[in-house]
């Protein structure tokens, strides 16, 4: 999908033993890296849990980020999924490509016809994430356990998208 800031196209890849290293080695600006587990961590995790899903989020051959969500197995939480890891590698931060990521990932979590929710977690007082996950239509809904503001996107109502268009 191409967005307003590159005529490149992002997709989301399948981590691989090809790409893990790569995936493992992408950063965050240091004032971020306070904010979300490695990605090694996530993938280890992942490996154990057969609900938890990997991304690498790749323009052309090119790794610069990583998703990792998960469909959430208890009994009042069928349909329900939790975007539990989403960055961008720090050289690629602002150029459009996590709402180009994020919008592929919303598209494959609603193409599960049992999918009605979908949840987010980030530092309250993120500005900057509360503007972004709202635009796709998350609405704020509480301060989780860990200090996390959560955000849910209910899929049964009829959203305005985040649309990533050239300009």
């Amino acid at each position: 999908m191409a967005n307003a800031f590159s005529s490149r196209a992002v997709a989301l890849c399948p981590v691989t033993k090809d790409n893990f290293e790569t995936v493992a080695e992408l950063e965050l600006h240091p004032h971020q890296r306070a904010f979300l587990a490695s990605n090694s961590y996530s993938i280890a995790q992942a490996s154990f849990h057969s609900n938890y899903h990997t991304r690498a989020i790749c323009i052309d051959r090119d790794v610069i980020g990583f998703m990792m969500f998960v469909a959430l197995d208890g009994d009042d939480e069928h349909g329900e999924y939790g975007i539990w890891r989403f960055m961008i590698d720090q050289r690629h931060q602002g150029q459009g490509h996590g709402r180009a990521a994020l919008t592929m990932l919303l598209d494959e979590i609603r193409r599960d016809a049992a999918a009605t929710r979908v949840w987010i977690s980030y530092i309250p007082g993120n500005a900057v994430a509360s503007r972004f996950y709202a635009s796709f239509g998350f609405v704020e809904t509480d301060i989780d356990d860990e200090g996390e503001m959560v955000a849910l996107l209910d899929l049964t109502i009829k959203h305005h998208t985040a649309v990533v268009t050239q300009a």
